[in-house]
């Protein structure tokens, strides 16, 4: 994963207290993990024991030291917990911010991972029975008195609100139909905007 906004050290403590609290200590940061440039870097989420908890199969059923999908997510997700405009890019898509991450990993339980005939889907890989199925009930806290900042209900709607007259704002104007109709009745698309 090719991941900005986010030191090195702060994920190996992110991804070590996921690890900890959620996969019995089995999930780490692979070695080879390195800053990138100025404020990223890249890194790859592996387990210790093959058969252990976080550790998943390649598609063919080969054990190796790969974390599985739920690893992955709860990972990301505590990330984007203590910093919300991080971007990560990994082979399956890149993730800008926690509300693109929110909105587009669900979707990639369902990539096939397998072949044709054999199709394999990246959850269903996992070694244990269960794996995430609840995820971890916790915050990730960088400091012993530090909390990540939360939303309440006024927050999150104040946010939305400005999202929505900042999206307003700078929206095109809306295109005028200056065309006939077609043969059914309803404008003909071809000439919108012309």
């Amino acid at each position: 994963m090719n991941i900005r906004g986010v030191s090195l050290g702060s994920f190996c403590a992110i991804t070590e207290d996921v690890s900890r609290r959620g996969y019995g200590g089995n999930v780490t940061v692979a070695r080879d993990a390195h800053p990138a440039r100025r404020n990223a870097i890249v890194a790859r989420l592996r387990v210790s024991d093959s058969r252990g908890p976080g550790a998943r199969t390649s598609a063919s059923g080969r054990h190796g030291p790969y974390a599985c999908w739920h690893v992955v997510r709860d990972v990301l997700r505590q990330m984007f917990v203590v910093v919300p405009d991080a971007t990560v890019r990994t082979a399956l898509l890149t993730y800008r911010g926690e509300s693109g991450f929110l909105r587009d990993y669900p979707a990639t339980a369902y990539h096939n991972v397998g072949s044709g005939l054999y199709p394999a889907h990246l959850p269903d890989l996992c070694v244990t029975a269960g794996c995430g199925e609840a995820g971890p009930p916790f915050l990730w806290q960088p400091e012993e008195n530090a909390t990540p900042a939360l939303l309440d209900d006024r927050e999150v709607l104040a946010r939305i609100e400005r999202e929505l007259l900042e999206a307003d704002r700078t929206s095109p104007e809306p295109l005028a139909f200056e065309g006939p109709d077609s043969l059914l009745g309803v404008p003909d698309l071809a000439y919108l905007g012309r």
